[in-house]
């Protein structure tokens, strides 16, 4: 007994670090601190995920956890630094939403989220968990929508979309012990494809307007 209630309490605390990670990445509009920052809060949630195999005895999470970890805590990141490398980082772009705002309002996300949560699910000692980490997955997924909104780097951007299917699979793996094994490693394949082409548009953003800044796109003329 003493076990099941230790490891529910580890599963909580590293969904909860996760979060910590994404509400992390609104306190900078440095590239390099939001790329850690992702690196960061996809290992945690990797290891939620591993976690959660024993929590629901579900083996196929094994694979699922493995391949977060190699293709959101490392093969993206790495990506994202290579691109980071051969950019010039404009210190002048400043986010849409100042620093003390975005992290203020993340706060209000998580009490909105657990709210909307905790009035979806029967309070009970056998779903109190999962029904805190769903809560806490979609506070990730709102997280990574007010990142994409609020910065003009596009990198980061694209980091607030990743950020956002990580919230998606925290849900999926909270409500129905994750999404079928096949169609995540198709996810994985498919967010990996696209962090590679979201690289080469920001080149070609970097090359047309000399900055990675997405609210100078309104200068482009046809």
């Amino acid at each position: 007994m003493n076990l099941n209630i230790s490891l529910s309490e580890f599963v909580e605390f590293m969904a909860a670090l996760s979060l910590f990670f994404a509400i992390l990445q609104t306190a900078s509009h440095r590239l390099d601190f939001a790329i850690k920052t992702y690196t960061a809060q996809s290992i945690a949630l990797s290891i939620t995920m591993f976690l959660s195999v024993f929590y629901y005895f579900d083996y196929e999470l094994i694979l699922s956890a493995v391949l977060t970890l190699l293709i959101k805590g490392i093969l993206i990141p790495f990506v994202m630094k290579k691109i980071t490398d051969k950019i010039v980082e404009d210190e002048n772009v400043k986010p849409f939403v100042n620093l003390t705002y975005s992290v203020l309002i993340c706060i209000f996300i998580v009490i909105f989220s657990f709210y909307i949560t905790s009035n979806t699910f029967y309070r009970s000692t056998d779903n109190g968990t999962m029904q805190k980490v769903l809560a806490i997955g979609l506070s990730i997924i709102f997280v990574g929508i007010f990142l994409m909104l609020a910065r003009k780097k596009a990198l980061i951007q694209i980091i607030g979309f990743l950020t956002l299917e990580n919230g998606i699979i925290l849900g999926a793996t909270s409500t129905v012990k994750g999404l079928p094994l096949i169609v995540e490693i198709g996810v994985f394949f498919d967010v990996f494809v696209g962090a590679i082409m979201a690289g080469i548009l920001i080149f070609h953003i970097k090359d047309t307007l000399e900055s990675i800044d997405t609210s100078k796109l309104s200068d482009l003329k046809e």
